[in-house]
């Protein structure tokens, strides 16, 4: 093949707009834009060479007032050039638009000069601007809502190089608007102002996504723990203030401390090998480029406590480059199978990975090298995890092991058959009105009336029930008082006032809501269309599920407006309810061998093939191999029970719950019972009094059971669509709990008393 010769085109055209609105997608949210702005902060005080004592920065919110918009700002003390603004700051995706012209440019943190750029551009609904003073000379310069060309305010000729003969009057001025002055800034601000040569303040106006009140905990809560404020809070004094008010009695910004494990308090450092294997190719990956950069390191630090949720902003491998902080990848996101990855997390620093960082500067661009790089982390975290379960992990003879085994095999028997009983009574509690398994609310005046559906579509002739909430002016809910129905389209649909149901009655669209007789609350409303049917068509139409497993089937109506939907409220019907039956969203449930004939349709329009359902015995193997096969499997975790498919221990820590699930386990539909959370541990430490043949741990793992019990039952009977509060769900889980302890207590007396095991 010959030398290959072409002549290059003279110019390289792009859509400038569209190519800026893509860079800034991933900047499209207050906690990701923040950063940014004292980023860039931090990177001014590093090009001026400023002493640390020099480096603050203040964040002020302005949640706005009558006449006046809400806003955020950020000040710090540098400010800025017309010639910096025009050469640098406008310059979209330039790498070195920080790092020009400055001397040390290693220690700025750095990007491709789109990050503040683009928060300004997106996530404020009036405009964004900066007044920026430098030398006494001032520049005005910003960007309206719903465009990305900055410009200088009103004009180049008025907000460009203007004269500044005072830079306390003039930055007074500017702080007045959004509710502050110098007199109200920190102290550590007021004295570097003293010493200032300039200043720059950003500022939003109307940030979107905040009507009433600006989240400043929320938002002060997560620049603490993002990954990106590391660097810039070790390098600065981070202030904020709130309409006109120091936050956090005036004190600075903190990393929050992160407690070592124990006997882990020296962060443990694995050097990168020269060459590693890509995962997906097998290849091998230079990590130091040939040899042209340096090896790398990678550093593992543990807390004390698990980081998934107070610490989950530090849960991560931030990656260093020789620019400084390049990305991140989340712990949680590493296949990692330990309970200790949530209390490991650390850096790794790699020459070579610089060309990988990607603009929002999260996770790098996906490659051989990136690849090679996650997989090496993966492992030395799982390895060093391991290290952590052996030395918390406790030996138990085999005589404990057969005797727990047995156990929770006989209490396994009974919940098979205790919660087919169960679910049966459960899918069955829709035919007639029945007790309210609720206990009674308390009475109040009612301030809100929340509506919901669990449908916005039906067809014709089906009745679907609304949910209707009362609560008063704390949040609570209460006991309902006196109210009326009402649909702004009775011929479409209407509310039945005796049996609270919506009956569909002629295609069209209309809106439920709810008002009270006395005083004139209403509830939100909500609107339904019903739909004119054209054809169904069900999915799967063969199906073969055993006793105790559920499946959800799909119905795709086609409509004639020509639109293809599956979320139509229905009418389910099967013809052997003995065998299994079928909600309102098409979940179905199999309690006996047999078959059945699943349809779905309205008073129009029936499915024109119905599914062949067929229920049969759950396989001899047991239940958890597959999603939906059989009845759900409770094991216990530690050296008692095997992960089915591995044949392998499955351990937990003492901080995850007493009845566990991993990622893998929901869909296979196993549960753990965790020996290692503290009271089974001492329950089952014969050095304590008790141990397996304890009434004690007899007690704690019926309990166990009762737990997972209750979570089966209120997540796959036929109300699983019901969107329940936190208040609903605990009073909901408390009435299941006392309906299952009352057949516990019948059922296993003997077992509870003396240890004689159920009999199948």
């Amino acid at each position: 093949m010959g030398k290959f010769q072409y002549t290059p085109d003279k110019d390289q055209r792009v859509h400038e707009e569209g190519a800026i609105r893509l860079i800034c997608q991933a900047f499209q949210s207050h906690e990701n834009g923040l950063p940014e702005w004292l980023k860039n902060s931090s990177d001014a005080y590093v090009g001026d060479e400023a002493p640390e004592a020099k480096r603050v920065a203040v964040l002020i919110f302005d949640y706005g007032r009558r006449g006046v918009t809400p806003s955020i700002s950020c000040l710090d003390f540098c400010g800025m050039t017309s010639a910096r603004i025009e050469n640098n700051f406008r310059v979209w995706a330039d790498p070195e638009a920080a790092i020009r012209g400055i001397s040390n440019a290693a220690m700025i943190q750095g990007g491709h000069g789109n990050g503040g750029k683009c928060y300004m551009t997106q996530m404020f609904a009036e405009y964004s601007l900066l007044h920026t003073v430098k030398n006494n000379k001032g520049n005005r310069y910003g960007v309206a809502s719903g465009s990305v060309k900055f410009g200088y305010i009103p004009d180049p000729e008025q907000g460009r190089d203007f004269s500044v003969p005072g830079l306390r009057d003039e930055l007074e001025q500017v702080l007045k608007p959004i509710r502050s002055s110098i007199s109200g800034l920190p102290k550590a601000a007021v004295e570097v102002l003293k010493l200032a040569s300039g200043f720059t303040l950003i500022t939003g106006v109307g940030p979107k996504g905040y009507s009433d009140r600006i989240p400043v905990q929320e938002l002060v809560a997560n620049l603490q723990e993002h990954p990106q404020m590391i660097r810039t809070l070790e390098m600065c004094k981070v202030y904020v203030v709130v309409n006109g008010d120091l936050f956090n009695r005036g004190g600075p910004l903190t990393l929050p401390a992160i407690v070592p494990i124990p006997g882990a308090e020296k962060p443990r450092v694995i050097p990168i090998p020269v060459s590693l294997k890509d995962p997906v190719t097998g290849r091998e990956v230079s990590t130091t480029d040939g040899d042209k950069l340096p090896p790398g390191n990678l550093t593992l630090k543990t807390s004390a406590v698990r980081m998934s949720y107070s610490k989950r902003g530090r849960h991560n491998i931030v990656y260093k480059a020789k620019s400084g902080y390049i990305g991140y990848v989340s712990v949680s996101e590493l296949d990692i199978q330990s309970p200790y990855r949530d209390r490991i997390y650390g850096e790794c620093f790699l020459e070579n990975l610089e060309a990988f960082k990607q603009n929002e500067r999260a996770r790098l661009a996906n490659s051989p090298l990136t690849r090679a790089i996650e997989e090496f982390i993966s492992d030395y975290i799982q390895a060093y995890a391991k290290e952590f379960e052996a030395r918390e992990r406790r030996q138990y003879n085999q005589e404990e092991k057969n005797a727990i085994s047995k156990i929770n095999e006989a209490l396994d028997r009974w919940k098979n058959r205790f919660l087919n009983d169960l679910l049966q009574g459960l899918w069955g509690a829709g035919e007639g009105p029945g007790p309210d398994p609720h206990p009674r609310l308390p009475t109040g005046k009612p301030v809100k009336l929340e509506l919901s559906l669990s449908h916005h579509k039906a067809g014709l002739g089906v009745a679907l029930r609304p949910v209707l909430k009362f609560f008063d002016d704390a949040g609570r809910r209460v006991r309902a008082v006196p109210f009326r129905w009402i649909s702004e389209d009775n011929n479409v649909a209407m509310v039945d006032e005796d049996l609270m149901v919506i009956n569909t009655f002629s295609p069209g669209h209309t809106t439920i809501y709810a008002e009270l007789i006395k005083g004139k609350l209403c509830s939100n409303k909500a609107p339904l269309e019903v739909a004119r049917i054209q054809d169904i068509t069900l999915s799967p139409r063969d199906l073969q599920i055993s006793v105790g497993s559920r499946h959800k089937l799909t119905a795709v109506c086609q409509l004639a407006t020509g639109e293809k939907t599956d979320d139509v409220y229905l009418i389910w019907t099967e013809s052997n309810p003995n065998v299994a039956r079928v909600s309102s969203s098409g979940l179905v449930f199999g309690f006996a061998p047999g078959e059945t004939e699943i349809t779905a349709g309205d008073d129009r329009c029936l499915a024109k093939e119905p599914c062949m359902l067929r229920v049969v015995e759950s396989e001899g193997k047991g239940p958890g191999d597959q999603k939906g096969k059989g009845y759900p499997l409770v094991k216990v975790s530690g050296e008692f029970d095997v992960d089915p498919e591995t044949h392998e221990y499955v351990h937990f820590s003492r901080e995850d719950p007493p009845v566990a699930q991993r990622p893998q386990d929901v869909d296979r539909n196993i549960w753990w019972i965790n020996s290692a959370s503290p009271l089974a541990r001492l329950y089952l430490d014969k050095s304590k009094n008790y141990g397996y043949e304890s009434r004690e741990w007899r007690m704690y793992h019926l309990e166990r059971y009762i737990d997972v019990i209750v979570q089966i039952a209120l997540t796959n009977g036929p109300t699983e669509k019901e969107s329940l509060s936190a208040s609903d769900w605990i009073m909901k889980w408390g009435a299941q709990v006392a309906e299952i302890q009352v057949a516990a207590a019948s059922d296993l007396s003997e077992f509870i008393a003396t240890g004689d095991l159920p009999v199948a």
